[in-house]
């Protein structure tokens, strides 16, 4: 599927794809608390559990039109009230429950989850192939563009096929410099430009972030144009493919015990095996406050929209803010 340029964007995009400083935080340093530390790594399968409490979140919806509210039978995934229809660049989406397509085939218990996510705000669990954009947290759910074909899901993890994905609406949960994002997944094709989990900016001069696959890498792009205009692209590691991988990245603040400055580091890990520490500028303040995020593509649409899509499965995404010590 290709689509153009998004209508209203003046800029082009700029895919820069500078590396980021590789200094390691060599000097004693205190790190902040945050909101998925305190776990434990379960080196079984990579996956990290953690006991620290939420962080309140609150959502906006400045940049959407309501084009139509009714009070349709389809079951809406956010709350007790009407499905809406609402714009979305230049198409429109419902606040309806994501239905896999082959759902009726399925017969999948969408059973509590055993994982401890006390220290996460925002978790997408794929296990109820009725209502695959559920966050099992909050209230930041995931739906489908009208325009974008549907998905399919197995008992516990959703499919994606190259040609479709899910979108986030504009929400300020995600509006942090401070955060750790934690993504289990199986990649069935190597990736052009292919987007896991992305806050992506609609084009070049804007700030975002995003866990992509570049062919077989695990990447972390990430831009905050106040500092450079290009991205910084950390190479997590390689994976195989038709096989479960669990990725997680950290950026959060580290306040010296010897100067007393707080600088922002990030930590990488893949399959439990950290694999970047990369001390980054103390006024690294990523702005994803004007756009959604997207799920297996690029929900921003943009020119080179068709090299941008996930072929896989993904069995969780898991997403928290890490706030600075006042």
């Amino acid at each position: 599927m290709k689509l153009g340029f998004i209508a209203g964007v003046a800029v082009a995009l700029s895919l820069g794809l500078f590396g980021c400083d590789g200094n390691t935080v060599a000097e004693a340093d205190v790190e902040y608390d945050d909101v998925a530390q305190g776990g434990t790594e379960n080196p079984s399968n990579g996956t990290r559990t953690s006991s620290n409490s939420k962080v309140a979140s609150s959502s906006s919806r400045a940049s959407m039109n309501v084009v139509e509210s009714s009070s349709a039978k389809s079951l809406s995934s956010s709350s007790e009230g009407p499905v809406e229809t609402l714009s979305w660049i230049s198409t429109t989406y419902k606040t309806a429950r994501v239905v896999a397509e082959n759902a009726d085939k399925l017969k999948c218990d969408d059973v509590k989850n055993t994982d401890d996510l006390s220290g996460y705000e925002v978790a997408y669990e794929f296990n109820n192939p009725n209502d695959l954009g559920r966050d099992y947290i909050g209230n930041n759910n995931a739906y489908i563009e009208d325009n974008v074909p549907p998905v399919s899901a197995a008992c516990g993890n959703i499919i994606f096929n190259g040609e479709n994905g899910l979108l986030i609406p504009l929400n300020d949960t995600f509006n942090s410099k401070g955060f750790v994002i934690e993504v289990r997944f199986m990649p069935t094709e190597p990736g052009i430009m292919g987007n896991i989990f992305v806050a992506e900016p609609p084009g070049s001069g804007v700030d975002g972030w995003q866990v992509r696959l570049d062919g077989s890498d695990v990447v972390f792009h990430m831009r905050d144009t106040s500092i450079r205009s290009s991205w910084e692209t950390p190479k997590i590691g390689t994976v195989s493919m038709n096989e479960w991988h669990v990725v997680r990245v950290k950026v959060f603040p580290v306040k010296s015990a010897v100067t007393g400055k707080t600088v922002y580091s990030m930590n990488a890990s893949l399959d439990g095996v950290t694999t970047v520490v990369t001390q980054l500028s103390e006024r690294i303040n990523i702005d994803v406050d004007r756009y959604g995020l997207g799920i297996g593509y690029d929900s921003m649409h943009q020119s080179l929209h068709a090299d941008r899509f996930f072929t896989g499965k993904i069995d969780y995404i898991r997403y928290g803010r890490i706030a600075e010590k006042n």
